[in-house]
């Protein structure tokens, strides 16, 4: 067309292969795009944090496999965007961590896929990661989420996530789906398709309470094996409540705003409980609010 140029069809934020329209079967991108590309490697003091990846407990999903109950959210601050978050990703992954929280909501899909990506070429094993992402409300429904389900992938820039989360019961504006329930349970029956593919190996919930979850459950197809929720000492007695109904129905926890998020944490971290008892082990009072989360078999994504 004459608007094709090396730049527009090499640039990866198309994705892993640039731009697909410009590649037919004599034009391909390792053929005009493949320059010999150096690394990004890990930040200097990487090394010097390492953990074995062994070392962190996990707990079992429904439906078999592991999630390490350690992670990291990879939201709601300046190092989650652009390069940042990419640098970040590798960092953690080389640093032994394997739990990477993201969501179509956090609009950094791209770069935290380029920063798996890299740490697969610097020696970690994909099988080992757990990345987890969210489906927004806007994309519920049984249509919208299939089209949802391969945009995230492309942007991904790989293969298969582990695990998929309605980000909250909201419903889409405008959307064919009809009630709240039906839009929720048609997102739940188009996710399924794909985990039966193999392309997100776990399905789950963020932000549900019991009753919603009773309805997904009522399905009979893939199990919830977990929901993410905000979860610390300061939550409502419902939260503490939706916790305990998922420990006795097998559905795995996860905390966000552990340490009280954006909002909450500087006043949280003030508190002279947690002093004290940080004090009496050489801990802060955010490494106390993990541990107890852990300790009630919660796992944790700060």
């Amino acid at each position: 067309s004459g608007q094709l140029t090396e730049e527009l069809c090499c640039d990866k934020k198309f994705g892993p292969q640039g731009l697909s329209d410009c590649w037919d079967g004599y034009f391909t991108f390792e053929t005009c795009c493949g320059k010999a590309e150096v690394i990004p490697g890990a930040s200097a003091e990487v090394d010097s944090l390492a953990v074995q990846p062994a070392s962190v407990p996990s707990v079992p999903l429904p439906g078999g496999g592991l999630m390490p109950m350690a992670g990291i959210g990879l939201c709601c601050r300046p190092t989650a965007q652009g390069d940042a978050v990419r640098q970040a990703v590798v960092d953690y992954l080389m640093m032994g961590g394997r739990v990477l929280d993201t969501a179509q909501l956090y609009n950094n899909h791209r770069e935290v896929g380029e920063g798996v990506r890299q740490a697969l070429r610097l020696g970690v094993r994909r099988e080992e990661i757990f990345l987890t992402t969210k489906i927004f409300p806007d994309y519920f429904g049984f249509e919208a989420t299939s089209a949802w389900v391969s945009s995230m992938l492309q942007e991904l820039g790989l293969e298969y996530v582990d695990l998929a989360l309605l980000h909250w019961a909201g419903t889409p504006q405008g959307g064919e789906c009809g009630e709240p329930r039906a839009c929720r349970q048609e997102t739940w029956m188009a996710l399924q398709r794909s985990w039966r593919r193999g392309i997100i190996k776990h399905l789950g919930v963020s932000n549900f309470g019991p009753r919603q979850m009773e309805e997904i459950r009522g399905i009979r197809g893939a199990p919830i094996s977990v929901n993410q929720l905000e979860f610390h000492p300061w939550v409502p007695a419902e939260f503490v409540q939706t916790v305990e109904w998922c420990h006795q129905h097998g559905i795995a926890v996860t905390a966000y705003g552990s340490m009280g998020g954006s909002q909450h944490a500087p006043q949280m971290m003030m508190q002279d409980a947690l002093k004290q008892i940080g004090g009496q082990y050489g801990k802060s009072p955010g490494q106390v609010l993990l541990r107890w989360a852990v300790q009630k078999n919660v796992s944790v994504i700060p």
